[in-house]
């Protein structure tokens, strides 16, 4: 395994000053006059809500009831700021690196594959539902830029009432991306970023306001990335460029949105099997040591193309009545995609790639749309006050694949973990051809409605609400029949209480549930068949304080999640027992002293199988799920004006990689180590940065947490430096 280690300072190029230059000066000429800020049912405009140490978010974008104090939310919720999110930077993986700050949030594997995904209080969270700016569906997959993202939204359990479930159902929680919007003082930021192994990042943000009152906004953000990424033989090569205009007045929001990415990933890591032949030929876990970094060729390829398009818009009618429209349209294709996970043979190492190996060019694409629409109405009755909504949420989502054959099959690659020699590679598989058919399509449709009741003097809140949701499934196969259909209906109920003992106290309780499909194990025959939606039921009591410069919450949880998906012994996905997730977690957020930030917490979790087929896995752990999971950034203000000192240590403890719970996967702890300097070079403000991910260069297994994760692993990646210069004209 061949080790780099390289640490370079950067300088920015006169290229780059050129490029942009025209930029500046329109920036610097514009006659901007700051007025007191507008407000409308949000603190988006400002960073009044910012917490001291500048990591995370008082507020919250809490689903149907909008931007929130987290103190005013029986709920358990944390928003992470910009800053964190520029700290957790790592080529693909930056925002898996934020939202792991989170200790109820956790990552099946490090890898820049867009199928990796989250779970979240044990409970599988699928990527492709994580909403943008309160709309479900168009910003699917984790691999994705994060340069054009203000903050990252995150609430903790199964609150489908709020924020619908996304096309794959996802009822663990929600993940909102908050894009950036331009502030009353224009920027124009030019950033260079190198990290190892030779992976360059060129990337620009400027916004101003325009007009009466500063009324309009416009914030771009734009980004290239080439090289070779911490895994060997890995490549990347990308661009993206999102636009965001919008426009406030004293009664009225409107927000668009106008994203493009593109990348071209070759020789990315996958997932290995080493279920296949466990106990057979297979009789223990290799060493993490002793592997090599990627197993995949180096012209393997999953690359993709995605366009998207958002509009918001809020209207206050007077002073108790707001209406709401949301709308927004994705399509993403990948061009190519050779996607197969290898299959550990024995112990000396030896794998292949099953039964179809690269059999071809499989593209695929989909298109989704998503509409929500309602109003706000408030009102006091007696001594209460009730604040109601009622909204509308459709989301529709079409699968298409390319027709093609495996009859010419032109490689199936083998080799071994330990030397990643392959015996068979006669290179990429050309495209065979073949007509676009519709494998699937799936349309979420809910209509909400809840009720949030202020009383005693606003130390009392409770929130009843609920939420019909119609979930339409078809499948087709190749010639166009309609193979597959399931069109069910039902009423998820939720109800939370919140009370403020003092002001800097809460105390919380809720009870949600959610309506969810079940996807298929990737490589089964019914692969693309559409399974019947399950119901998950949530209970959680908590408790929250506020110091005014940090806060901390605590909470129990109790989750029952029907439909645990295994492969039978004819390789075929079923639905078998249930999960039983409980637990115990701990979050703490901003400035515990006046130089030192912390982010952070720990998670204690019982995660177990029940009324699985013939008993056979009861009581066993769930697949992928410590029983400990911890996490704690530090932010130290050091003496020396402008340079900040940051550390991050996570741990997760020993887990299973499949349901039947004899492929045992150690605990494994990673420290991350960091600087950021701020200093002017003339008159011009820079900021350097350098960060060290994976210190001491741990060599760790983690249990993947995906879809078709049942005894699959994933390598992670060793050290890796970042050096960054940014300029702020």
């Amino acid at each position: 395994m061949r080790k780099r280690k390289v640490l370079a300072a950067l300088i920015m190029g006169g290229l780059t000053s050129a490029l942009f230059g025209g930029m500046v000066s329109a920036a610097d000429s514009s006659n901007v006059t700051t007025l007191d800020e507008v407000v409308i049912n949000s603190d988006r405009y400002n960073d009044s809500s910012v917490m001291p140490g500048g990591k995370t978010d008082r507020k919250i974008h809490f689903g149907i009831y909008g931007d929130t104090d987290y103190m005013e939310v029986p709920a358990n919720i944390n928003s992470y700021t910009d800053k964190t999110i520029k700290q957790g930077f790592l080529p693909g993986r930056t925002f898996f690196n934020a939202v792991t700050n989170n200790p109820s949030i956790s990552v099946g594997g490090a890898s820049t594959n867009n199928n990796v995904e989250l779970q979240i209080r044990g409970v599988r969270f699928n990527t492709h539902d994580e909403l943008m700016d309160g709309i479900p569906g168009m910003v699917a997959m984790g691999a994705l830029p994060m340069n054009w993202v203000e903050r990252i939204d995150t609430v903790i359990g199964p609150n489908v009432v709020l924020s619908g479930t996304g096309i794959n159902q996802s009822v663990s929680g929600f993940v909102n991306l908050v894009p950036k919007i331009a502030k009353d003082k224009p920027n124009f930021d030019v950033s260079e970023t190198y990290s190892s192994h030779r992976m360059f990042t060129t990337g620009i943000d400027w916004g101003q306001r325009f007009g009466d009152n500063n009324r309009w906004g416009v914030r771009i953000n734009g980004e290239t990335y080439n090289g070779t990424t911490s895994f060997d033989h890995e490549r990347m090569n990308g661009k993206d460029f999102f636009i965001h205009v919008d426009q406030k007045t004293s009664s009225s929001k409107t927000s668009m949105v106008f994203g493009y990415d593109s990348l071209k990933n070759h020789g990315m890591p996958e997932v290995l099997n080493v279920a296949a032949n466990w106990g057979k030929t297979v009789t223990h876990l290799p060493s993490a040591k002793n592997v090599v970094e990627n197993f995949m060729p180096d012209w393997s390829d999953l690359s993709h193309q995605r366009h998207v398009y958002t509009l918001s818009h809020e209207q206050k009618l007077n002073d108790h009545v707001m209406v709401y429209l949301r709308g927004g349209y994705e399509k993403l294709t990948w061009p190519g995609y050779w996607d197969q996970k290898p299959v550990l043979l024995n112990d000396a190492g030896d794998y292949n790639f099953g039964k179809y190996g690269f059999g071809g060019d499989q593209d695929s694409k989909w298109s989704r749309r998503a509409l929500t629409g309602g109003f706000v109405f408030d009102y006091k009755l007696g001594s209460t006050y009730h604040k109601i909504n009622a909204g509308y949420e459709m989301l529709s989502n079409s699968w298409y694949y390319l027709n093609y054959s495996h009859a010419t099959q032109r490689s199936k690659p083998q080799g071994n973990i330990y030397s990643c020699i392959w015996a068979v590679n006669d290179g990429a598989p050309k495209n065979l051809g073949g007509s676009w058919y519709r494998s699937s399509r799936v349309i979420d449709r809910s209509y909400v409605i809840s009720d949030t009741i202020t009383a005693l003097d606003d130390h009392l809140k409770f929130i009843v609400g609920a939420r019909r949701q119609e979930i339409e499934t078809k499948g087709f196969n190749a010639s166009g029949k309609m193979t597959k259909h399931y069109d069910k209906n039902r009423v998820s109920p939720m109800f939370g209480i919140l009370y403020k003992t003092s002001p800097k106290m809460s105390v919380y309780a809720n009870y949600s549930e959610g309506l969810t499909t079940v996807a298929p194990i990737s490589g089964t025959v019914n692969e693309k068949d559409v399974f019947e939606p399950v119901q998950t039921k949530q209970y959680e009591f908590g408790a929250k304080w506020d110091f005014h410069n940090w806060g901390t919450t605590l909470s129990y949880f109790h989750i029952k999640q029907p439909g645990v998906v295994v492969k039978n012994s004819d390789n075929y996905s079923v639905l078998d027992g249930k999960n039983i997730n409980q637990g115990v977690e701990w979050n703490v957020f901003g400035k515990i002293t006046p130089k030192l930030t912390a982010t952070g917490g720990i998670m204690l979790l019982n995660a177990k199988y029940e009324d699985t087929a013939s008993g056979t896995n009861d009581g066993n752990r769930v697949h992928g799920t410590p029983r400990i999971n911890a996490t704690m950034a530090l932010d130290w203000e050091t003496p020396v004006k402008g340079l900040d000192m940051n550390f991050r240590v996570l741990h997760f403890g020993n887990s299973y990689a499949d349901t039947a719970n004899k492929i045992r996967v150690p605990s494994w702890t990673r420290f991350d180590l960091g600087a950021t300097y701020d200093h002017n070079i003339g008159t011009l403000p820079m900021t350097f940065s350098v960060n060290v991910y994976n210190l001491f260069d741990r060599k760790y297994w983690s249990t993947a947490t995906t879809s078709y994760a049942d005894g699959m692993l994933m390598y992670n990646p060793g050290r890796t430096y970042i050096v960054s210069a940014t300029a702020h004209f």
